[in-house]
């Protein structure tokens, strides 16, 4: 009887060691996730960029007031959106969107003050985006017909004047309306706040990102009525 009693208590002490064992065995891994097919996407400048870039002239004037002059088959507009959308995904954020304004304000601010004086609006204004003083006549004086008031006549000459033939809103002057206490500065936090505002204006739907086919259609600037 206790050889018996040994090997049954021996049997148990295996039994016991085996489950052990057994349970110290990892679980076989899950298998991996089919792989989600990438997003057809296109090479803009050197960098890759999702959805069709955006159409248009090669000519265009951004919502803050930066001249863009293409040289290649893609539209002025695509190129500042391009830039302005760091991380290339497609959709400019309110934070992209601000800080492109002002990489630009600190271009214009050529003293660096902080601040866009009467001098350096000039300087804008003639050497940098000429077209925001053009009005009606497409720089040619002979087409300026006004009325018995002195005012422009209506259309055939385009309502939208300035940079707003070039651009998605119709500001003449993207700089200079941005001076909100009329002292014929504009100060950093100006610009910031104008920034704003034209971000608001362009995100129709109100998500707090810019996509490409979110943005205003855009017409030659002889046809920009």
């Amino acid at each position: 009887m206790p050889n018996v009693s040994a090997r049954a208590a021996l049997s148990s002490l295996a039994v016991v060691l085996a489950g052990a064992a057994l349970a110290q065995v990892p679980a076989p891994a899950p298998p991996p996730p089919p792989a989600t097919p990438a997003a057809p996407d296109i090479t803009v400048t050197g960098r890759t960029e999702v959805g069709p870039p955006i159409p248009g002239p090669s000519e265009f004037i951004s919502p803050m007031g930066e001249p863009f002059r293409s040289d290649d088959k893609l539209s002025g507009a695509e190129h500042w959106f391009a830039q302005a959308d760091k991380s290339g995904n497609g959709r400019l954020t309110r934070e992209e969107f601000e800080a492109d304004a002002l990489r630009f304000f600190a271009v214009v601010d050529t003293d660096h003050d902080g601040e866009i004086c009467p001098a350096e609006l000039q300087h804008y204004e003639v050497d940098i985006a000429p077209e925001v003083t053009v009005t009606s006549t497409y720089g040619d004086v002979s087409k300026a017909t006004v009325d018995s008031d002195g005012k422009l006549v209506d259309p055939p000459y385009p309502t939208r004047l300035g940079a707003g033939r070039y651009g998605f809103l119709a500001a003449p002057e993207p700089i200079a309306s941005a001076d909100q206490n009329f002292d014929r500065g504009v100060t950093r936090q100006e610009f910031l706040q104008a920034a704003q505002k034209r971000f608001k204006m362009l995100d129709a739907n109100g998500d707090g990102v810019l996509t490409r086919n979110e943005l205003p259609k855009l017409l030659s600037p002889r046809l920009n009525r």
